[in-house]
């Protein structure tokens, strides 16, 4: 006996012995997860918040908004996310959100309408003028965490105090008190258990749960159960019940987002509810703290009844415990029992342009560190422009019946420096090679306005009233081979204005311009433009050959639209954690490429081309609206480019094949019709651009540019520098009348005569 008893007893201090290494393995484990670890968190994407500016927005654009964000109709729109629209006027409810900028509550505003523009807005009851307001932005998209998992991360001191005091209520009453573990809950759930042959009865603490959620398995045995305690208790012993507490609202699981698993009471309060958890009603915090106990069974989508009986259980708690009144807990009752219809936590794919995020996220924040802390990605994304982007580039301008035909569309704000809607296919918008970014096609005669532009920062050698000679031109190009181009009509004009040739898109004057002034010099203001992938300085850049795609036309074209300023476009406004750290802010930054008057120039003529150019048909369509453009194509109609602004908006469309066939479409006839149908849906803020000082209006002989009177009907009216109206107000060209014939030609120019 004596034998056997001291066999047990080496037994039992071996036992021990490695029962202590276990339990300080497992403390270990615990430890190094939740303090270095502790979360796989995403990175959520915003759209812009719509700035609710008096003048500039329509009512369509307003209600289009509430729409895609799920405002509710509701007659005083006392809750957040509700509004009432009226005969002039539209009372809301905006719902509180953390902008990249700061918090800002919830707030009910009245919006006033005089027709269909919104004139004025007021805080409601008070009508006290505000001098700016805003909605919250559209959730667009998420990365994922390598976890699969999808959550929100919150602050304890977020989570509402009614919401704590609920859970513990439910879950775990002694959790401020017990040690991680309640071992006569355990024996009372097992004795239950054993009772009825099957769980009936959990004894898990608070503790036990997160443990089990965040590093165990969802095995049902002994030995699971044994390792949940142990690790229960050495997470009680090494951190504080508030941080544990805050862990459980992290990490908690309430069902499935398709492939995404929703986690936490921060993304669960917006996947339901569509509101910040800080803002759930009695009614909701019910709901979600119901829905521990089994978020399969008490789905509100999925098993209504479930969900109404589970969440009167705990309405019933909470007001017997005294966590909220009688008016409340009726009210509660019959509280409806989701705000949110839609059962996907992202509205609508764009993903053309969330693939345009991803790729500068890559470089704002690089590695995936980021999933400890999740990120919340602010974009400039502009839901509604980019719905019509996408609308029109799918109709294709009406051009659906040529075969396999494809396209791109970027709009971007050039004033800004940014990108407010992005498609790369002219199908279906589910992703796949996306041509905005990656299609890299001849930009045709999209490049001479930069050839132009430059030109004009000399007046005294070009000017819009210059001559330049459209006539049979030999040159020596690359590969040491003569090249004769030709204009795109087959036909030589002769002497031609700079600005018929402009707006005409003449070949050959275009060529003898850069030659004059350099091809290297036009690469080089391309290179300034933004364009950042090398090319060569041959003459065959002057008509374009050079490969882009679509953003980098966007890019470049921005600086001509943007008074000859250049600034990077860019998706991203801000970065931060989901704990409100800042990792990036945009910082607008700005560099003159072209001089101020040259720029002036340039926009003058691309408003010619649209008025009486090659895209005069854009005229035809969306009316007289003072619009720029500029058409392109490319040997044997493989390309159709038309690139157009306002004063805010530059939009940039391209149509073509991916197997580089012929389309048969010219800029005019193809990419043109697209950029009229989005036009017409968005409408046009007319250019604004004052006269430089050194600049006055002339009229022009057409045929000589020469100067004539003011009065001459048919005559040029252009923007000069050396504009003198002659004495006797002559309406035809006199070359003997001029008195600078010493000036040299184009030919002496370009051969050093």
């Amino acid at each position: 006996m004596r034998t056997v008893a001291w066999l047990l007893v080496k037994l039992a201090l071996a036992g021990s012995i490695l029962l202590l290494f276990y339990a300080v393995y497992l403390d270990g484990v615990v430890s190094e997860r939740f303090e270095q670890n502790r979360y796989q968190a995403p990175a959520l994407l915003y759209s812009r918040a719509l700035n609710l500016t008096p003048g500039s927005l329509t009512r369509q654009r307003v209600e289009a908004e509430l729409r895609a964000l799920e405002y509710t109709s509701s007659p005083g729109a006392r809750d957040q996310g509700e509004y009432n629209a009226r005969d002039n006027a539209i009372l809301l409810h905006r719902r509180a959100f953390d902008f990249a900028d700061g918090f800002e509550p919830s707030q009910r505003l009245l919006l006033q309408f005089e027709g269909s523009r919104l004139t004025d807005v007021l805080a409601w009851p008070s009508q006290q003028p505000l001098e700016q307001a805003r909605l919250e932005p559209q959730l667009i998209g998420r990365f994922a965490a390598d976890s699969g998992e999808d959550r929100l991360l919150v602050s304890l001191e977020e989570v509402p105090q009614l919401m704590q005091d609920t859970l513990l209520l439910v879950e775990d009453q002694d959790f401020y008190s017990h040690l991680g573990v309640k071992p006569t809950a355990i024996i009372r759930a097992a004795m239950a258990n054993l009772a009825a042959g099957r769980t009936v009865q959990g004894g898990s603490t608070l503790t036990q749960q997160l443990v089990k959620n965040m590093y165990l398995s969802r095995a049902q045995n002994l030995s699971r159960k044994f390792k949940e305690a142990l690790m229960a208790l050495s997470l009680d012993y090494r951190f504080s019940k508030d941080e544990i507490l805050e862990a459980y609202f992290n990490e908690v699981y309430f069902g499935q987002d398709r492939g995404h698993a929703i986690h936490g009471v921060g993304l669960a309060s917006q996947y339901f509810f569509g509101k910040a958890v800080e803002d759930l009603s009695a009614a909701e915090i019910a709901l979600l703290v119901g829905m521990v106990k089994g978020p399969s069974l008490y789905d509100p989508r999925r098993q209504p009844e479930n969900a109404i009986k589970r969440r009167e259980v705990v309405l019933r708690l909470m007001y017997e415990k005294q966590l909220i009144s009688q008016v409340h807990y009726l009210a509660a009752l019959d509280a409806p029992l989701l705000r949110r219809e839609s059962s996907r936590l992202v509205l609508g794919d764009r993903p053309d342009y969330v693939d345009l995020v991803q790729r500068e996220l890559r470089q704002l924040v690089p590695g995936r560190e980021w999933q400890q802390t999740g990120l919340r990605v602010f974009t400039h994304l502009d839901p509604y422009l980019q719905a019509q982007a996408e609308q029109a580039l799918q109709r294709r301008g009406g051009r659906v019946d040529v075969a396999e035909l494809e396209g791109a569309i970027v709009v971007s704000d050039h004033q800004q420096g940014v990108i407010r809607a992005l498609a790369g296919t002219a199908g279906d918008t589910t992703g796949g090679f996306n041509r905005a970014l990656d299609a890299k096609r001849p930009i045709g005669s999209l490049i001479k306005p930069f050839t132009y532009t430059l030109a004009l920062e000399d007046p005294a050698s070009y000017r819009l009233e210059t001559l330049i000679d459209d006539s049979p031109l030999t040159l020596i190009d690359e590969r040491d081979r003569e090249w004769t181009p030709r204009n795109f009509d087959g036909e030589f004009k002769g002497p031609v204005t700079l600005y018929q040739s402009y707006i005409e898109s003449r070949n050959v004057p275009a060529i003898r311009v850069g030659m004059d002034i350099g091809v290297g010099q036009v690469r080089e203001r391309l290179y300034n433009a933004g364009f950042a992938t090398g090319t060569h300085a041959y003459p065959s850049l002057l008509l374009g050959a050079v490969d882009m795609s679509p953003v980098e036309v966007s890019q470049i074209y921005s600086v001509l639209a943007n008074r000859g300023e250049q600034q990077r476009l860019t998706s991203i406004e801000a970065v931060s954690t989901h704990w409100g750290q800042q990792l990036y802010r945009q910082q607008r930054r700005a560099q003159r490429v072209f001089t101020e008057t040259s720029a002036y120039l340039n926009t003058f003529a691309l408003q010619g081309v649209v008025q009486e150019g090659t895209a005069r048909a854009l005229t035809t369509m969306v009316g007289e609206t003072g619009l720029a453009g500029k058409t392109g194509s490319t040997n044997e109609l493989r390309d159709s480019w038309f690139v157009s602004f306002d004063d805010r908006l530059l939009t940039t469309v391209w149509l073509g094949r991916d197997d580089n066939q012929p389309i048969g479409l010219t800029g005019s006839n193809g990419a043109l019709l697209v950029a009229a149908d989005l036009w017409n849906q968005t409408g046009v803020e007319p250019l604004q651009r004052t006269l430089p000082a050194t600049l006055s209006t002339g009229a022009f002989d057409r045929l000589s540019g020469l100067p004539v009177g003011l009065e001459c009907g048919g005559a040029l009216r252009l923007p000069s520098h050396q504009y003198r109206e002659p004495a006797n107000g002559r309406c035809a060209g006199n070359e003997d009348d001029e008195e600078d014939d010493d000036e040299p030609n184009w030919l002496q120019r370009l051969f050093g005569g």
